[in-house]
């Protein structure tokens, strides 16, 4: 009897509302599969699926209800990446449409600061149903948006240096000061090539160089280190210092042997 009642309630609280042209969505359930009554399911006013430069941003939402919250206890909380959920502040104000009205619940809160990146916001509403029905109605609505602070990742501590080198392979190390997307360099004003980690720059040709890091944040902004310019000298020639030593050591047997020879012509004398 009290199922028939509470289907004949909603029915008639539907009907009221097309008639009065309050746009009603589908209904509404109960954990136990009772239908109760919302002109609309919680809407998140902001923030909306969009990108925001600031990092402190503020929760608002509404939901349209026939149930009066001064005799119905509406709760609704928010959670922000799945985390620990947090009770709104919410204030009831009626809507007299002729012989039917409803009660427009609006909420807010100043959410808790956020890093750059991707983030989302659930809110959750339970309505608790007055009398000797005492249902339960649950509802929620979620929403997905991105915190951009503007600022470019910075990369610094670059173990390369503007000076000649005596070598041709040069081990690179540096730091980024955020998460990154994508980090590549520049060698000599090519194209970039990616690298996700340090590395050694391998077989340089002698001479000048120049050589730049860039970085991409998770939001898409690139920073970009400072352009090293630096040089490789040229190897020493291993062929003509071998000659050389082969020389010397000819030359020296060469001398040696004189010496012994002209020691013994002296001592026949």
């Amino acid at each position: 009897m009290k199922r028939k009642a509470l289907t004949l309630t909603l029915s008639l609280a539907l009907l009221i509302s097309a008639v009065a042209g309050v746009q009603t969505v589908k209904a509404q359930y109960t954990p136990d599969g009772q239908a109760f009554i919302l002109v609309s399911p919680i809407s998140i006013i902001s923030p909306s699926n969009s990108t925001y430069t600031p990092q402190s941003l503020t929760l608002n939402l509404t939901v349209k209800s026939f149930l009066d919250s001064s005799k119905a206890n509406i709760t609704i909380v928010y959670s922000v990446d799945g985390k620990t959920n947090t009770t709104i502040d919410t204030q009831s104000t009626p809507v007299y449409m002729g012989i039917q009205s409803y009660y427009l619940i609006t909420g807010w809160a100043t959410l808790p600061e956020m890093p750059e990146g991707s983030h989302s916001i659930t809110v959750y509403g339970k309505y608790e149903f007055p009398g000797s029905y005492h249902n339960i109605g649950l509802d929620n609505r979620a929403v997905y948006f991105t915190v951009n602070d503007g600022n470019p990742p910075i990369i610094s501590d670059l173990s390369l240096e503007n000076k000649t080198y005596n070598q041709d392979n040069l081990p690179l190390n540096f730091t980024v000061d955020e998460p990154t997307s994508w980090i590549g360099y520049c060698l000599d004003g090519q194209g970039n090539v990616t690298i996700t980690e340090n590395f050694t720059l391998t077989e340089l040709p002698s001479g000048s160089h120049t050589f730049t890091i860039y970085a991409n944040d998770t939001v898409g902004n690139m920073g970009t280190s400072s352009t090293i310019a630096f040089s490789v000298a040229e190897p020493f020639p291993t062929a003509l210092l071998v000659a050389a030593v082969a020389i010397v050591v000819v030359i020296g047997a060469g001398l040696l042997v004189l010496f012994w020879k002209r020691r013994r012509e002296a001592g026949q004398a």
